[in-house]
């Protein structure tokens, strides 16, 4: 109590968003237990996130360091109030916040205790740990690991942080400054541990997902665990080998247990997403089962060395336990008679991570176009175990569902999902090239798809002259614009050929020059007028606001392949200049020829700059392109662009998302009758192995 005093003299008082001190409920209330309980979890969530590598996506951890230990401290100052508040008022932490349910009571005591080491000097910590006796006690070390007091599923349950607030002690106590936990977890050894190649292997493997903040993938956590555990090797091949996991002894029960728990506690956060989102009671319960199992291995790995060697153990047990975060409240029990299910819903997701290049998530704006609305669907994000995910860089780790690509280059290939796409039967591709084999291919550009990438405009756009788009441009008018742009970020030798050569008969007619606005070129403008950065948070809008100064930009494609016409001519477009492309006959499929200078249908480069210099120099000429509608005027050119809800509806065929949403949902709902085999089989199509038994 003098500590959290002392702690609330120094620290300040914490104001609310509105800027108004935060008032704890009444000491000693239902409420009260709850904003304690709320206030260690962000003590653990503050504290891990500053002492992490990578974020909970996977990403790199790159926030500002200053700014995550001034949240740390107001975390902790928040705690010591609520828990100074309580004992201020004669009311004592055991007596009113230790709940009845099971798990319940140690979890909450635990949390208490552990925030309490926090707030002590780590040396007295360490002198603490030191007398393994006392501390076992006094942490109740001994109902950590004794699964006949309480499981660990039952703590997660509980809501209260116990695992959150063990690794950050664990950081706490061994991190050092110039030295990642993670680093010294990977050059660990322990001989007694007697572990073999592969374990050993799993423990480097282990510690970098652990370190790095991904999660590990199910299947390669499963094939560790068949070869450690004991199972008849006919079932070693077959979704039996569930069974084994959750009951098999282990191989060697003297060698290297605490990869066992690692192992199981890595493949609880594989499948914590089925918490949330259950198929049926026994998904939920499976995953509850596979964190108990963990405890088990725990048990007896560590249960005969004491509270020191959990915490001061090699194995990152605690990191990824502290990863679990069931609901709370629970969801309710839908097997119970009285309990109504509610509708089923299929989950349309994708990753946070789509975003971290420039900070606009393409992947959710296209999935709000495409299924925003429609009955019996959900969007969700970072949900592993959607029905539906949406991606083109980040593919879900633990995933049985229908996966949607969205290509924005010229082949599936270019991604390096070639061989998945193509031998996934769950599959839709929207982009270019098909990768063929059991992929369904919807053959659009990335001309049309860009525009999940823009906030300023929507493909409704092209389907006007940029002159009654405009039409409240400046008096100052055409005559304010420059020559002609050129942005690239790759500098292919015939976009600089061609450069070089418009820009010399540019300036020998004296219409102007070619501005490089990027990495490629002369780079003769000054730096306010480049583009410094590819990749900001609308990085497309950028680019057609910078055409908006110039008459002409060259939008030369990076290679010729069938289809592949993406952002470049529709960035000139958007921003009234006249493109001037070079890429692929598709584009006349889509787009006007009577609205750009098709570059690939002059005899050369040379004949096709003297045509741009013409236009340049006949007003009326110039005036024509920017009288034609962008877009051709045929049912074909609408469709590619109609998975967008601001478009223009084909006349003769139903819309591409029409087409894209029931494709998809059909998929769904197939392999939800077992009908299609995913990549890795859904957690519920084991789930009939586990009817009638205890």
């Amino acid at each position: 109590l003098p500590l959290l005093l002392l702690l609330l003299l120094l620290w300040p008082v914490l104001p609310s968003e509105g800027g108004a001190v935060t008032i704890s409920s009444p000491p000693g209330s239902h409420g009260h237990c709850q904003a304690i309980r709320i206030a260690l979890r962000r003590v653990a969530s503050t504290g891990l996130t500053f002492f992490s590598d990578g974020t909970p996506t996977g990403a790199a951890n790159n926030g500002d360091r200053a700014e995550q230990r001034l949240l740390c401290q107001q975390a902790f100052a928040n705690a010591s109030r609520e828990l100074a508040h309580l004992q201020q008022s004669g009311v004592d932490f055991k007596d009113v916040c230790l709940p009845d349910r099971p798990g319940g009571k140690i979890a909450a005591q635990m949390s208490h205790e552990l925030f309490m080491l926090l707030i002590q000097p780590k040396s007295y910590v360490r002198e603490l740990l030191a007398r393994e006796e006392e501390v076992g006690e006094a942490l109740a070390f001994k109902g950590l690991l004794d699964v006949e007091r309480a499981t660990w599923s039952q703590m997660l349950h509980s809501g209260w942080p116990v695992f959150p607030l063990l690794a950050l002690l664990e950081f706490e106590l061994r991190m050092k400054t110039d030295e990642s936990l993670t680093l010294q977890r990977l050059y660990a050894t322990d001989e007694a541990e007697n572990c073999s190649e592969e374990q050993e292997n799993f423990h480097q493997v282990s510690v970098l997902y652990a370190g790095e903040g991904r999660t590990m993938r199910l299947m390669d956590v499963l094939d560790f665990l068949r070869e450690a555990l004991q199972a008849d090797p006919a079932e070693l091949g077959s979704p039996r080998r569930l069974l084994t996991m959750l009951y098999g002894d282990a191989e060697d029960p003297d060698r290297c247990l605490g990869s066992l728990a690692v192992a199981f506690a890595a493949a609880a956060d594989a499948v914590q997403c089925h918490w949330h989102r259950p198929r049926s009671q026994m998904t939920r319960e499976f995953a509850s089962a596979v964190v108990d199992r963990a405890q088990r291995m725990a048990q007896a790995a560590f249960g005969a060395w004491g509270a020191r060697f959990l915490l001061e153990s090699r194995w990152p047990l605690f990191t990824y336990l502290a990863r679990l975060e069931p609901p709370f409240p629970a969801l309710p029990d839908y097997n119970r008679e009285g309990v109504a299910a509610p509708p089923p819903l299929a989950v349309v997701s994708w990753s946070s991570r789509e975003a971290e290049l420039g900070g606009l998530n393409w992947a959710a704006r296209f999935a709000d176009e495409v299924f925003g609305g429609l009955p019996g669907v959900s969007l969700r994000e970072d949900v592993e175990c959607a029905d539906i995910y949406v991606f083109r860089s980040k593919l879900p780790i633990n995933f049985g569902g229908v996966l949607l690509f969205v290509d924005g280059e010229r082949s599936p290939d270019d991604a390096g999902y070639q061989e998945l796409l193509a031998g996934y039967p769950a599959s839709m591709v929207i982009g270019p090239m098909s990768p063929g084999g059991l992929a369904v291919h919807f053959p659009v550009p990335y001309a049309s798809t860009s525009f999940a990438s823009r906030l300023e405009s929507a493909p409704a756009a092209l389907a006007l002259p940029y002159r009654a788009r405009a039409a409240n441009e400046a008096a100052a008018g055409v005559g304010e614009r420059r020559f002609a742009a050129y942005l690239a970020y790759r500098c292919w030798e015939h976009r600089e050929r061609f450069y070089y050569e418009l820009d010399r008969q540019a300036r020998a007619s004296g219409v102007g020059s070619v501005d490089a606005l990027s990495r490629c070129g002369n780079n003769s403008v000054s730096e306010d007028q480049r583009r410094p950065a590819r990749y900001s948070k609308t990085y497309l809008d950028d680019a057609a606001e910078l055409f908006s100064g110039y008459r002409f930009a060259m939008v030369f494609e990076n290679r010729l392949s069938p289809r592949y016409v993406t952002e470049k001519i529709v960035n000139a477009f958007l921003g009234g200049a006249v493109p001037i492309y070079w890429g692929s006959p598709y584009v006349l499929r889509l787009f006007n020829p009577r609205a750009f200078i098709h570059v690939n249908a002059f005899t050369d480069f040379e004949a096709a700059a003297r045509y741009v210099v013409q236009v340049a120099q006949d007003p009326q000429a110039y005036e024509a392109y920017l009288s034609e509608a962008p877009l051709r005027n045929t049912s074909d050119a609408r469709w590619h662009f109609s998975w967008h809800r601001q478009s223009l509806s084909p006349s003769d065929t139903a819309t591409l998302r029409d087409g894209l949403a029931s494709i998809a949902l059909e998929k769904h709902r197939a392999g939800l009758g077992g009908q299609l085999q995913a990549v890795e089989r859904r957690l519920w199509d084991y789930m009939p192995l586990f009817q009638g038994l205890n």
